[in-house]
């Protein structure tokens, strides 16, 4: 016979490594760390801010494209020094092709196969002022070329960390510009 002072211990000890196999996590550490995470994940999207860095990559697409156009204009203005008359002409999205009636309006297929569109893809976008402001406008770029074979190529921002860019361009509107003298005309978009 086995004393009961002997059961109670060997029941003690047996039931020691029972309890260290049940343990686990609570339902409430669970809710904590799922939490935590979500919390984790809602600063890391603020922080990023996916829509922003859109209009940012539109925004560089943009100053790209004006810089190729800068380039096409002077070329064609160099070989053709008297052979212009002033234009006032606007991109609203449309085709791109090379072509004598593109958007331009003068004949630029020796200088580019295609012409630039604004990236957005859409005739509206909701744009940043010099001032800092939001506000609905066209997505276009303008070409602006006066009798004397001097031009300005504009474009409206969409991002805000390009507020230096609208201001620090020559002419402090609500346009990024580049141009080759500051007498021509200003865009307006229309």
């Amino acid at each position: 016979m086995i004393p009961k002072r002997l059961k109670i211990n060997s029941l003690i000890i047996m039931s020691k490594p029972l309890m260290k196999l049940q343990k686990g996590f609570t339902l409430v550490e669970i809710l904590i760390v799922v939490s935590l995470i979500a919390i984790l994940a809602v600063v890391a999207l603020i922080t990023i801010n996916p829509a922003e860095a859109q209009r940012r990559a539109r925004d560089t697409q943009r100053i790209k494209d004006i810089s190729s156009m800068q380039s096409i204009v002077e070329q064609y203005l160099s070989d053709h020094p008297t052979d212009f008359s002033a234009t006032n002409t606007t991109s609203i999205g449309g085709t791109n092709n090379c072509s004598s009636t593109g958007w331009i309006g003068i004949d630029l297929c020796a200088y580019a196969n295609t012409l630039p569109t604004d990236p957005s893809n859409r005739t509206s976008i909701v744009t940043t002022t010099a001032a800092g402001n939001a506000e609905s406008d066209r997505a276009v770029y303008e070409l602006i070329i006066n009798s004397e074979g001097q031009y300005r190529i504009c474009s409206r921002m969409e991002s805000r960390a390009n507020l230096a860019k609208l201001t620090n361009d020559g002419s402090s509107n609500d346009y990024f510009e580049v141009f080759s003298f500051t007498g021509v005309t200003a865009c307006d978009g229309s």
